[in-house]
């Protein structure tokens, strides 16, 4: 009982020191969530010239200073460098009037998501992730209670009915934190097969694929990467002069972000994301009535209250 009691006091307090950041992280996730379902239900095939992405890179990046694109056919737009970086409409060829609102909500709440706003706040995300690992352990230490149509019911029946998920929404974040990826070796590309430039590399993937499944394209030390999506899932591929070359699966970066299997995959980080706040939620609000609990005061304590007052004034 006694262990019981701690434990549950444990939980409940590092559940109200990090509920902020949790609850913050929890609500960018589920924004990011619908990403890769929009990609997938919303891809059509050749819709992406690459002749057009060329001539926009000869006409903004010139000196061709440029390591990263991303290409967003759904969208027919054109982001240089980093998220939320220059956007180019594909069609004119003309830095876009008017930015995508959605791919600046994507791109400020994948930058909270992993800092936190904070200056070098990768730390705060990993202590808060770390919490979240331990909050998840202790539920399970404390074991079941009574299903009931009360907060607490369903607090309980959430946590034990999405388990698995919420399990590896933290752990797959820590992985990512700690580049662990459980894939084998990345094929290795001679220096003299590895593309020079974005164009270059730009060239041999428009050789062999349909561009309108390509997502991001850079520039590495170790050579060009390229991102694709197949049926759903997004594949990363080395990029040489001989072709491309399949990269083995991130599984812990598939299943953090949710895209391995398209609109399924992206749901299930939806769900998952739903019932973490719904977790933190109504753990707020049983914590919030037992302190109004303990202030009110009982009928017994009013009753002698009002005795005490009419035995002062007779």
């Amino acid at each position: 009982m006694l262990l019981k009691a701690w434990t549950l006091r444990l939980h409940r307090w590092l559940a109200l020191i990090f509920a902020l950041p949790l609850m913050i992280v929890f609500l960018t996730g589920l924004i990011l969530a619908f990403e890769p379902g929009i990609v997938a239900s919303t891809l059509k095939p050749n819709v992406v010239d690459a002749t057009k992405i060329e001539a926009a890179l000869a006409k903004h990046d010139p000196e061709g200073t440029v390591e990263r694109i991303f290409i967003h056919g759904y969208l027919g737009t054109l982001v240089l460098r980093d998220r939320g970086g220059t956007e180019i409409d594909l069609e004119t060829g003309e830095i876009a009037s008017q930015p995508s609102t959605t791919l600046a909500v994507y791109a400020l709440a994948r930058r909270i998501h992993k800092t936190l706003l904070l200056e070098d706040g990768g730390w705060g995300v990993t202590i808060s992730t770390i919490a979240m690992v331990s909050l998840v352990v202790i539920g399970l230490v404390m074991g079941t209670r009574p299903l009931r149509n009360t907060v607490s019911g369903w607090h309980t029946g959430a946590a034990w009915t999405a388990l698995p998920l919420i399990l590896i929404a933290p752990l797959t974040g820590l992985a990512l934190i700690y580049k662990v990826t459980f894939a084998g070796p990345e094929p290795t590309i001679a220096a003299e097969a590895a593309p020079r430039s974005i164009i270059e590399a730009l060239r041999i993937v428009a050789r062999e694929r349909d561009l309108a499944t390509l997502l991001t394209l850079r520039l590495r030390k170790s050579g060009a990467e390229a991102r694709f999506i197949e049926d759903g899932e997004y594949r990363n591929y080395a990029v040489s002069t001989d072709g491309l070359v399949v990269k083995p699966r991130n599984w812990p970066k598939l299943l953090h972000e949710g895209n391995w299997a398209g609109v399924w995959s992206a749901s299930a980080n939806a769900v998952t994301s739903l019932v973490l706040i719904l977790l933190l939620s109504t753990g707020l609000l049983m914590w919030a009535r037992r302190r109004l609990r303990r202030r009110r005061p009982s009928r017994g304590a009013v009753k002698s209250e009002r005795s005490l007052e009419k035995f002062l004034v007779n």
